[in-house]
């Protein structure tokens, strides 16, 4: 019986430990901006937000007044990335409800887990149009972002051969 107790207890404080000392992972920055359709600020439109290939996490906001929208970032605590090596993949998508239909206005593979990858580390500041007709294809950190939005971000130097394989 006591032997139990203290194995219990040993495992108790090791998992508890080993929980302290996961790794904060960023699942997708922090994103302010403004929705425009046609040149215009788009009120009233309804951001989801997803992430992960599961599409289990998610949130969603509303464009105020001036279309102004903003994300929080989202973060989780990853214990097996600091045990285990393991590849940081993490799906992301921003859909707008707008005039009864959906539309794709963000999507991207984030492969680092720090914040503001998706801009160099510089905040993410978006600036998306949904009467675009196509998504812009852009690389950030050799991640292809396609998106309706444009931002302070200077695409890789080679995109050109990672877009078209020139």
């Amino acid at each position: 019986m006591t032997k139990k107790i203290i194995v219990s207890l040993v495992l108790l404080i090791f998992s508890s430990g080993v929980y302290a000392m996961g790794i904060k992972q960023c699942l997708f920055s922090e994103m302010t901006g403004v929705v425009n359709f046609e040149g215009k600020p788009a009120a009233g439109v309804k951001l989801v937000r997803m992430v992960d290939l599961n599409k289990e996490i998610y949130d969603e906001t509303i464009t105020d007044d001036a279309g102004n929208f903003h994300f929080p970032a989202i973060y989780r605590t990853s214990i097996l990335s600091k045990i285990l090596p393991m590849e940081f993949v993490v799906a992301q998508s921003i859909t707008a409800h707008f005039n009864g239909k959906e539309i794709e206005m963000w999507n991207n593979i984030k492969r680092t887990p720090e914040e503001n990858t998706e801009s160099r580390g510089k905040p993410l500041v978006v600036d998306c149009d949904l009467s675009q007709p196509e998504f812009t294809f852009i690389s950030v950190n050799n991640n292809l972002i396609h998106s309706l939005c444009t931002w302070d971000v200077e695409p890789d130097p080679d995109q050109a051969t990672f877009l078209f394989g020139e």
